[in-house]
């Protein structure tokens, strides 16, 4: 999976993002992590490394890495902003 990068902008502000699609008029804000994940999905990756990563970054579990990387790439799903 990937973010979109048609019509999709984003700004890091204090460690968090905002993300705002200008096709649907769509936003989400996400904290640290969720910024440190769109990074990452810049570039194609799989639930499984996105959920390495934050276990590497942030030194958490990885079963607690895996669901919280699932439930920010539903929120990304559900407001149509990965291709």
């Amino acid at each position: 999976m990937k973010l979109r990068d048609d019509g999709i902008i984003w700004q890091e502000l204090d460690g968090e993002l905002v993300m705002m699609d200008l096709h649907r008029s769509v936003y989400l804000t996400t904290n640290g992590a969720g910024a440190f994940l769109a990074r990452l999905l810049t570039e194609e990756r799989s639930l499984e490394e996105l959920a390495s990563a934050l276990s590497g970054e942030y030194g958490i579990d990885p079963a607690s890495a895996h669901t919280d990387a699932g439930a920010f790439v539903d929120q990304l799903a559900a407001k149509d902003l990965l291709r």
